[in-house]
């Protein structure tokens, strides 16, 4: 017996209406490609305007010294001078420079992603009384200035006999003294399901087995972030160096280029060879990292 047309199911075959070309469908209008274009426009716009600083500073690393001081500008360097690298880093020890930027960066991200990590932990993964005040007033001590506690740290590590060298720079970030990281990986951990650490309780792991087995192996993402932020807060730093740090054979990268500012000859050519030079690893490591740091930041702070 046949089916009647009205019967047919709405999904059935000839039954069904065919599908509309609105507003749902796979084309994009006209109002929606201008917005993106107007958006990609804006984006490249402000690229182009934070961007040309940076090649202004490139170009000019190749200009001789009145070139670099001209006016008008001159932003094509002629002639071609490639000799200012070589000659800069004959004249300061800059490799020694970059050796202990290197060292005291990677002392400190060591001793930051311990002790940050483990704070981090207790703070958001187990549950004692006043958790959340002393977590504040932690939070507190971000508006406090470095330059408040300067001379009572000063006269502290001197007592301690760790001036001119940089254990007062590298030994606090072994006892938390990263507020900032604390609270991102803090801000991370929770997105991690409390139900995994309830199931590995059950079956009897300590909670420094929780935290190095299953936390951490987690939290890369925000571990990653955490590094790449102290790399480049040390990298940058020069009041702290500018304080402790007294031998010239110790300076980092940040007092080394203070090194070339003369007092009234200074070559701007060789400063921006310099800056060139030091901003060249801070900028190849965020292009080598910059997928995983926008995940670390993009999922920092969204309780799960």
């Amino acid at each position: 017996m046949q089916t009647a047309p009205s019967q047919l199911s709405p999904g059935s075959g000839a039954g069904s209406p065919p599908p509309s070309r609105g507003a749902r469908g796979p084309h994009r209008t006209p109002r929606k490609i201008s917005a993106s274009a107007a958006k990609h426009i804006v984006l490249i716009a402000l690229s182009a305007m934070f961007g040309l600083p940076l090649l202004w500073m490139v170009l000019t690393s190749f200009k001789t010294a009145a070139q670099a001081l001209a006016l008008p500008v001159v932003w094509w360097p002629h002639p071609f001078l490639a000799g200012n690298y070589p000659q800069l880093f004959a004249s300061l020890p800059f490799f020694r420079f970059f050796l202990n930027t290197f060292v005291y960066a990677g002392v400190t991200i060591v001793g930051v992603c311990i002790s940050s990590s483990l704070v981090a932990y207790g703070f958001s993964r187990l549950r004692w009384p006043g958790r959340d005040a002393v977590f504040y007033v932690m939070l507190m001590t971000l508006i406090l200035p470095f330059v408040c506690t300067l001379i009572p740290l000063f006269v502290m590590y001197k007592r301690f006999g760790w001036i001119g060298t940089y254990l007062p720079l590298e030994v606090p970030t072994f006892f938390g003294s990263s507020v900032f990281s604390t609270f991102l990986l803090r801000q991370f951990f929770m997105t991690i399901p409390q139900s995994l650490s309830d199931a590995a309780r059950i079956d009897g792991a300590s909670e420094f087995y929780i935290y190095r087995r299953i936390i951490l192996p987690l939290a890369k993402p925000a571990m990653a972030t955490v590094i790449l932020f102290q790399f480049i807060y040390c990298w940058n730093d020069f009041l702290g160096p500018l304080v402790y740090i007294s031998n010239q054979s110790s300076y980092p990268l940040s007092l080394g280029l203070d090194l070339i500012l003369g007092d009234y000859s200074t070559n701007w050519a060789w400063v921006m060879a310099g800056a060139t030079a030091a901003t060249a690893p801070i900028v190849i490591l965020f292009f080598l990292t910059q997928r995983t740091f926008i995940q670390g930041i993009t999922l920092t702070g969204t309780k799960g």
